[in-house]
């Protein structure tokens, strides 16, 4: 570790002195500046060209990032235990870049008329795919450069830069569409790859999986869901992440969640940008909490508290029709899901194998690509039952689902910093073996 001063006398802050972890954090954020912004920038070009079919191509867009979560994610963890991580990140972002520029193209010359909206489509599927394969790869990055002892106040931070960039990105998504038409823009925010591809190319750490490259890309990914499956303590934190994700966001997020807010609470569009940013000060108040008290990421018992807190935020949210009440329960859905996120990471990142690290970490796009997939049905459902009596039946659920997975896995609560790092570990090591 680097000399860093003020920052090593502080625990949270002392990830900051390792150079590869600030250029690793400055790519991530930047790139999760630039993904809301083009899929918001998509949303208003196809409400210019396709103002009759909006809805329809809007969510073919959605669905194509959740197929490609789908279909990538676990090739996406084979790859980084295969090849050394950091030119894994460094392949995707240049792959990124050159399909973001096609589809920047695309939405600028509109060469197929009407039908360019499927070229879009198609390569928006193959760019989110490409972050599939990213995401596994940057999230087991970190253990080798910070150290296991820092992993929480890494994925904390990680997690607040995140979330600190949607309350900015956002409302400048407005302005500038509202400036600006949508492609050239579009065009225009592919100068971020020309601070982020440096960022990752400066990196030095050296950080291989053990996969075995002998063996084909099917047998590794099996590898990894057998892992996965023998030991009971990844199993439940997965399962739970799952189920927030599949049953209790559909309602509260997108692509219901703003529908609630302005039709069933009346909320002008500005009101709801107002009411949308209460979620991300709830996250970024639970990251900066684990952050400063980094051993609340490594109890088993944190995630129980953050999924049941989200499960009773979703009743709350579904009944309420006060605003201000309203923003409380957003406020707490940001907070629960942001600590169920940061303490489910940290405690995996902190008991798998690294040779089974990315593999395993590519369960968490796997399942975002699953309830992306679902918001499709779920929607449908809200159309025909309508929105007050689907909301809180999804909160029911949850919660409902949520005591069930806490009765049937209690081994979870036993886990302690120091448990997680050493006894589970050598669990799974021989779990592996076997």
């Amino acid at each position: 570790m680097e000399d860093a001063g003020f920052l090593s006398r502080h625990p949270s802050l002392k990830v900051f002195g390792y150079r590869d972890y600030r250029l690793l954090l400055l790519g991530t954020t930047l790139v999760h500046m630039v993904m809301p912004f083009h899929f918001l920038t998509q949303v208003f070009w196809i409400q210019e060209h396709y103002p009759g079919r909006g809805v329809l191509y809007v969510s073919l867009i959605a669905a194509s990032r959740g197929l490609a979560g789908l279909i990538f994610s676990l090739a996406g963890g084979a790859l980084a235990d295969r090849f050394e991580r950091r030119r894994v990140l460094l392949a995707c972002e240049s792959a990124s870049l050159v399909i973001q520029g096609m589809v920047a193209l695309l939405m600028i010359t509109m060469p197929f008329g009407d039908a360019t909206i499927f070229a879009v489509v198609t390569c928006t599927f193959f760019a989110s795919g490409v972050m599939s394969i990213d995401a596994p790869a940057r999230s087991a990055a970190i253990p080798s450069i910070v150290g296991r002892e820092n992993i929480a106040a890494a994925i904390s931070l990680n997690t607040l830069a995140q979330q600190m960039t949607l309350p900015l990105t956002l409302p400048l998504v407005g302005v500038l569409n509202g400036l600006f038409s949508p492609g050239p823009l579009y065009a225009w925010s592919l100068l971020i790859w020309a601070a982020i591809l440096p960022a990752i190319a400066a990196l030095r750490f050296r950080s291989h999986g053990g996969a075995d490259r002998r063996a084909g890309m099917l047998a590794n990914i099996g590898q990894g869901l057998r892992y996965t499956w023998r030991n009971t303590t990844i199993l439940a934190i997965i399962a739970m992440v799952a189920l927030i994700q599949v049953v209790g966001m559909p309602g509260v997020a997108n692509p219901l969640g703003p529908v609630w807010m302005t039709q069933i609470l009346g909320l002008s569009k500005a009101q709801f940008g107002f009411m949308a940013m209460t979620w991300g000060l709830g996250a970024m108040l639970a990251s900066a909490t684990i952050a400063r008290f980094r051993p609340l990421a490594q109890h088993g018992s944190t995630i129980w508290f953050a999924a049941l807190l989200f499960s009773v935020s979703v009743l709350v949210f579904g009944y309420s029709r006060s605003v201000p009440l309203t923003a409380v329960a957003n406020f707490t859905l940001g907070a629960a899901f942001s600590l169920l996120l940061v303490t489910s990471t940290t405690i995996i990142q902190g008991i798998v194998v690294d040779d089974m690290r990315g593999r395993v970490m590519a369960l968490f796009p796997l399942v975002m690509g699953f309830a992306q997939l679902n918001t499709a049905p779920v929607g449908a459902i809200g159309q025909a039952i309508g929105l007050p009596a689907l909301v809180p039946a999804l909160g029911w659920l949850t919660l409902a689902l949520c005591l069930a997975l806490i009765l049937l896995r209690p081994s979870l609560r036993r886990v302690r910093p120091g448990y997680a790092a050493v006894h589970i570990q050598t669990k799974s090591a021989a779990d592996a073996a076997g």
